[in-house]
C-alpha cells in the first residue's frame, strides 16, 4: 500500500491522546454521611495515581478512530504491480517506415522495405499491425485491423519522398497507437538509416510500460558525397535588359579535394560548365558568367555528377524578369503645376519591383485605361462614376489596389456607388499652419507599409510637417495605419473583395506637406504600392515539405486573377511526377503540399499545359548530411524511466493520482472511522451508566 499524501499519517500521533486520558484517569471520591467523627482516628489521605489502563475495548475503539481519520486523509492506494514485458498474447506491433529522402542513399530503401516485410512476415493470427511512413510528419498508411497481406501491400507501394527526417512525429504518433491498445504485447519496429539530424533529445516522446522497440538500421557504411545544397540569383538591371549571375553552393561530406563538374542548365539546355575541387568536409561557392533573364518565368537548374544520392547531386530554380508593376495616377483635370511630379518621380525609379507608372486626366479616363493594373491612384480625385467607375471597382474586388490622396478635392461628391466601400468620408479641412504644422505620431509599425521603418535610423516620419489635411471619419471595419498628432487619422487601409483600398489624408506633392522633401518619401510610396498593388518578391526555389500558401502569392497568381471575377480564382497545379491538385486563391483550397522534388506547375482553369508558372521544389539539404547515430540512443531515450508515459492500457502502471482516484479507499476508511466513533460513544455511555 502506498500514500498519496503520507504527510497527513503524522496525524497518527493523536492517539496518545486516548492512551494519556485512560492512564490519568482518578478514581472517583465516595462520600459517605457519618452523624460524628469524634470517635474515629484521623489518617492523611493519600492520592494515588491509577497505573492500570480500565476499560480496554473504550481505549481501542477511540484509538483505531483517529489512527482511521489520519490514514483516511493520507489517500492510501494499492499499487498494482504487473511484469515489465507481457511474454505471451497477441501483439500489438506498430511498423515505422523512412521514407525521407535519404533513404535514398544506395541500396537503404530496398534494405528498408524488405526489413518492414519481414517484420510483417512474423505476424500471428492474432496480432494487429499498423504501418506508419514518416519523413517531416507521419502518417498511417493501413487501415485499422489491416490484415498482414494488406500491410505487405503498402510496403510495396510506398515511396521515397524528397522531405527531411524527423523522428519525433513518428514516435509520438507510434506512441498514441500503442497507449490505446489493449493487447498484451506491444512492440514498436523503427527502420531508418538513423540520420542524426533527424533527432534530438528535445522532442519529448515516452512509450507506455511494457513496449518493445526495435530498431532496424540500414545505413551502410556511406562513402563521401557531394551535393549542391543552395543556389543564388543576384540581379543587375543597369542596363536595357536585366541579367543575373547564378552562383551554387556545392559542399562535401568528405572526399579529399574531390574534383566535381558543375553545369548550369537554363530553358532544359546546357548554357555554362564549370570545373572545380570541393576541399573535404567543406564547401564551396561557384559563380557563373552573367546571363540575359529570360521573358518570361524559365526552369534553370544547376547539376553535378551523379553519385550514391543522386536526388541532392541537382538543384532546381526558376528565372522571371522582373515584372513591373503597372500603375494608373490619375490626376484632376485643372491640375496644379507638377501637382502629380513627386509621386510619378518617386514610382518611376523603383527597383525590385520597378512601376511602370501611366499618367491620365480624369477627364480623359475610359475603362480601357483601367484594364490590367496593379494599382489606380487618384490623386485628388474623387472615384468616378458610371462605366469607368463600375470598371474600377470590379478591378479591386478582383484584387488590385485603389489609393485616394483625400487633399483638396480626392473625396469630393462621391457616388453613392462608392460609399460602401471606401474605408472613410473624408470631411472639412484641418488647418495647422498657426502651429508650425502637425506630424505623424501614431504608425502602425507592424503594418506591412510601415514595418520596414520599425529598426533604428530606418526612416522618421516625425520630420515631416503637413499643414493642412481632410477631416477623415473610418468606416466600419477599416483600419487607421496611421494619425496626426491631435488623433486625426491619416491614412486608412479597408480591403474590398481581394483587393485593398487606402485613402490617404493629405497630399502627396509639397501643396499642403512637406513629406515629398523628406528622405523617408522615396522607401514609404515604394511600400505603399507594393503593398496595395500586391507585390511579393517570387521566391526562386521552395523546399520538399513546405506548404504553399497562394492567398500569401499574389505574386504566382496574379497573372490568371488580375481583372478577372472571384470565380475564376480557381486554379491547377502540377505535380512534378504528373499529379494534379485543384487549388483557389482563398477558401479551402489555397494550401499546396509541396512533397516532391522538381517542377511543379501552376495554371488557370484555361492555361494550356506548359504555359503556367513554374515553381521549383528541391531536397531538404540536411538530407545530403548523412552522419549516423547509434539506435540505442533513440531506444534508451523514449523508454527510459523518465520517459515513460501514462496511457489508458491495463497492463502498465498508471500514475498514483489515477490510482487513487479509481480505487476510492479512503471513501471506506473515513466511514469505519465514523462507525468506530459512534460504537464509542454507545460503550462509554453505557460504562459511565454503570459506574454512576
Amino acid at each position: 500500500m502506498s500514500f498519496l499524501a503520507p504527510a497527513f499519517l503524522l496525524g497518527l500521533a493523536a492517539i496518545a491522546v486516548p492512551v494519556i486520558i485512560h492512564l490519568i484517569h482518578r478514581e472517583k471520591r465516595v462520600v459517605v454521611e457519618f452523624p460524628s467523627l469524634m470517635f474515629l482516628q484521623r489518617i492523611p489521605y493519600k492520592s494515588v495515581r491509577r497505573q492500570k489502563i480500565r476499560h480496554l475495548l473504550l481505549l481501542i475503539l477511540r484509538c483505531l478512530a483517529f489512527a482511521l481519520l489520519a490514514a483516511a486523509f493520507a489517500r492510501p492506494f494499492f499499487e498494482r504491480t504487473q511484469p515489465a514485458v507481457a511474454t505471451s498474447g497477441a501483439r500489438e506491433v506498430v511498423i515505422l517506415l523512412d521514407h525521407s529522402a535519404s533513404m535514398g542513399y544506395g541500396s537503404r530503401w530496398t534494405s528498408a522495405r524488405a526489413a518492414a516485410k519481414k517484420a510483417v512476415g512474423t505476424l500471428a493470427p492474432d496480432d494487429r499491425a499498423t504501418l506508419v511512413l514518416f519523413a517531416n510528419d507521419a502518417a498511417v498508411a493501413t487501415p485499422p485491423n489491416a490484415a498482414p497481406a494488406a500491410v505487405a501491400a503498402a510496403i510495396d507501394a510506398a515511396k521515397l519522398t524528397s522531405e527531411g527526417t524527423r523522428y519525433g512525429a513518428a514516435l509520438k504518433l507510434a506512441s498514441q497507437i500503442i497507449a490505446s491498445s489493449k493487447l498484451p504485447r506491444r512492440e514498436v519496429v523503427l527502420v531508418s538509416d538513423f540520420q542524426k539530424t533527424g533527432w534530438t533529445t528535445h522532442d519529448e516522446v515516452g512509450f507506455p510500460r511494457g513496449t518493445a522497440i526495435t530498431p532496424i538500421d540500414v545505413a551502410a557504411a556511406a562513402s563521401p558525397d557531394l551535393a549542391v545544397s543552395r543556389v543564388t540569383t543576384d540581379r543587375d538591371s543597369a542596363g536595357p535588359r536585366d541579367h543575373v549571375i547564378v552562383a551554387a553552393r556545392v559542399t562535401n561530406t568528405g572526399a579529399p579535394d574531390k574534383p566535381v563538374s558543375v553545369s548550369l542548365a537554363v530553358g532544359g539546355r546546357t548554357v555554362q560548365t564549370q570545373s572545380a575541387s570541393i576541399p573535404a568536409h567543406g564547401a564551396k561557392q561557384i559563380a557563373f558568367a552573367s546571363i540575359a533573364v529570360p521573358n518570361g518565368a524559365t526552369r534553370g537548374s544547376v547539376r553535378l555528377t551523379p553519385d550514391s544520392l543522386p536526388e541532392d547531386d541537382i538543384f532546381d530554380f526558376t528565372l522571371a524578369p522582373d515584372d513591373a508593376v503597372p500603375v494608373l495616377l490619375v490626376e484632376p483635370s485643372g491640375a496644379r503645376d507638377n501637382q502629380s511630379l513627386f509621386l510619378s518621380r518617386a514610382l518611376a525609379i523603383g527597383d525590385r519591383p520597378s512601376f511602370r507608372v501611366d499618367v491620365k486626366s480624369a477627364s480623359a479616363l475610359t475603362p480601357r485605361d483601367i484594364d490590367g493594373r496593379a494599382l489606380v491612384i487618384l490623386d485628388e480625385v474623387a472615384p468616378p462614376g458610371g462605366p469607368v467607375g463600375a470598371q474600377l471597382r470590379n478591378l479591386v474586388q478582383s484584387g488590385s489596389g485603389l489609393l485616394v490622396i483625400a487633399g483638396a478635392n480626392g473625396a469630393n461628391a462621391l457616388p453613392a456607388d462608392w460609399r460602401t466601400v471606401m474605408p472613410a468620408s473624408a470631411g472639412a479641412t484641418i488647418d495647422r499652419t498657426a502651429d508650425a504644422g502637425g506630424t505623424l505620431s501614431s504608425i502602425d509599425y507592424a503594418h506591412p507599409i510601415f514595418e520596414i521603418f520599425n529598426a533604428p535610423r530606418s526612416g522618421d516620419f516625425s520630420t515631416a510637417r503637413f499643414f493642412r489635411y481632410r477631416a477623415l471619419s473610418p468606416s466600419a471595419g477599416a483600419s487607421v495605419l496611421a494619425r496626426f498628432d491631435d488623433g486625426a487619422p491619416a491614412l486608412v487601409e479597408r480591403t474590398v473583395g481581394r483587393g485593398k483600398i487606402l485613402e490617404w489624408a493629405s497630399t502627396m506633392d509639397a501643396y499642403w506637406t512637406s513629406l515629398p522633401l523628406q528622405p523617408v518619401f522615396l522607401p514609404f510610396v515604394h511600400q505603399l504600392a507594393q503593398h496595395a498593388g500586391r507585390y511579393a518578391d517570387p521566391r526562386p526555389w521552395y523546399t520538399a515539405g513546405e506548404v504553399l500558401d497562394l492567398s500569401r502569392h499574389e505574386e504566382l497568381t496574379a497573372a490568371f486573377t488580375r481583372g478577372a471575377a472571384d470565380s475564376a480564382s480557381e486554379f491547377v497545379v502540377q505535380t512534378p511526377s504528373g499529379a494534379k491538385i485543384r487549388a483557389t486563391a482563398t477558401g479551402v483550397g489555397h494550401l499546396v503540399p509541396l512533397a516532391e522534388q522538381g517542377f511543379y506547375e501552376l495554371r488557370g482553369r484555361d492555361t494550356p499545359v506548359g504555359g503556367g508558372r513554374p515553381m521549383a521544389v528541391n531536397l531538404d539539404a540536411s538530407e545530403s548530411d548523412l552522419t549516423h547515430f547509434t539506435p540505442q540512443d533513440l531506444v534508451a531515450a523514449v523508454t527510459g524511466s523518465g520517459a515513460q508515459s501514462a496511457a489508458s492500457s491495463d497492463l502498465e502502471t498508471s500514475t498514483p493520482q489515477d490510482q487513487e482516484r479509481r480505487q476510492r479507499v479512503w471513501w471506506y476508511l473515513l466511514l469505519v472511522a465514523l462507525l468506530l466513533l459512534a460504537a464509542e460513544t454507545t460503550v462509554s455511555n453505557r460504562l459511565s451508566r454503570a459506574t454512576s
